[in-house]
């Protein structure tokens, strides 16, 4: 088969794929509706995507990518250190809100798709790793901060950024998530990188 229209396939596939995700979460949507929301046969639909798996990782990655391609743009702009990190966090707490989406994860669980998140998250931490350093290492480098080791620094602020995400997500159920639990996570994500910053920002 051609290969750009293998690639333009899985594009529709993945985009179809992600609107249905994303309304129902991962567990409550099926093959079948996804062959059929594009009008494919569910067995050239199998000829993309072996499985329901295959696809939700397909359409994770892309979300991942999409971010570190925003986050990567963030990191070329002519701002201080503080606000590159102000906005690279402003950006992750959007993607944990799409990821949580796509998954429901407090409606249905996070044993549905814990499997499929733990090998995607931890080449992905290598990445954000990487951009946080860059980040606390221009800062150090301008005078900005007051940093003695920014890749540890980077590793504690995505570790807790992680954690908090934890706390507030994995242990609710339907009935108690709401609007205001997710204000609240990001408000002490927001908090915790405030007081991170005004650890390591040199007095003016």
């Amino acid at each position: 088969m051609n290969e750009k229209l293998t690639r333009d396939k899985e594009e529709v596939i993945l985009r179809s794929a992600q609107r249905r995700f994303a309304s129902f979460g991962y567990s409550k949507v099926t093959m079948d509706e996804i062959a059929e929301d594009i009008g494919m046969a569910k067995a050239s639909l199998y000829y993309y995507f072996p499985t329901k798996e295959a696809i939700f990782r397909s359409v994770v990655q892309h979300e991942q990518e999409e971010f570190l391609g925003q986050a990567h743009s963030t990191l070329q702009q002519k701002n201080s250190a503080e606000i590159k990190l102000l906005e690279y966090v402003q950006l992750r707490l959007k993607l944990t809100e799409r990821l949580n989406n796509l998954s429901h994860f407090p409606q249905q669980g996070w044993h549905d798709v814990k499997p499929i998140f733990a090998g995607l998250f931890a080449a992905f931490l290598e990445h954000e790793t990487r951009c946080v350093t860059q980040i606390l290492q221009e800062g150090k480098k301008t005078g900005e901060f007051r940093i003695e080791h920014p890749q540890r620094t980077a590793l504690m602020i995505l570790h807790v950024l992680q954690g908090l995400h934890l706390r507030f997500f994995r242990e609710y159920d339907q009935h108690t998530v709401n609007e205001s639990d997710r204000a609240v996570f990001e408000q002490e994500a927001l908090c915790f990188v405030n007081a991170v910053l005004h650890g390591i920002l040199k007095s003016k």
